[in-house]
């Protein structure tokens, strides 16, 4: 291997190091997306992707210049052949059913109507209370809620704490809360005059 070539391999093993150390440490610093070392990964990894870039392109430069007769057909056979995808993820045909009628969704419209449906179903219509049901009492002595109480419990909340129902992590609300608060103080009100909150 030739000094240069030394020197690349050097170079790229320790931009690489360095771009997957910076990358574990934005891992750990997610939450706070304001953090320094989210630009500093950002570059690190694309100046590692550049110079791979470069790299590949100097080297095909260096093959073609060195390149003997059999070398010529091998570069025709490259440059010629066919434009491909890269290699790019596919989803293939899928497999649905619609009732009893079993399906196949071959075009990209017609998979992404069939993912739709599958993840998103139509939400069902809201029938009221069922009478058959035994609802838990409601609760009483809540008080009055107001948008401070509402704020102040946001940012109490756990910021990893594993989601509800609804998928929301903590550290989403308690970052928002000056943009919720008022849409949840309405929210929480409607459901005490409703008698909709209950006691576990």
């Amino acid at each position: 291997m030739s000094k240069s070539k030394r020197w690349w391999t050097k170079e790229l093993s320790q931009l690489r190091t360095h771009a997957n150390k910076l990358g574990r440490a934005a891992y750990k610093l997610r939450g706070v997306p304001e953090h320094q070392v989210h630009a500093e990964h950002k570059a690190a990894k694309n100046k590692y992707q550049n110079i791979i870039k470069v790299t590949k392109q100097q080297h095909w430069r260096d093959w073609l210049e060195k390149a003997e007769d059999s070398d010529i057909w091998a570069a025709h056979h490259i440059v010629s052949a066919p434009y491909t995808d890269g290699g790019r993820a596919k989803i293939l045909k899928l497999k649905y059913k619609v009732g009893n009628k079993e399906l196949t969704a071959s075009t990209n419209e017609e998979k992404s109507r069939a993912l739709t449906n599958c993840f998103f179903p139509t939400k069902l219509q809201d029938q009221g209370r069922n009478s058959e049901v035994k609802y838990p009492k409601v609760c009483k002595g809540v008080g009055k809620i107001t948008r401070k109480k509402i704020h102040e419990q946001l940012r109490k909340a756990k910021p990893f704490k594993a989601p509800g129902p609804d998928g929301i992590p903590n550290i989403v609300l308690s970052n928002s809360t000056d943009l919720i608060t008022d849409r949840l103080f309405y929210i929480y009100e409607a459901m005490l005059e409703s008698g909709l909150q209950y006691a576990p």
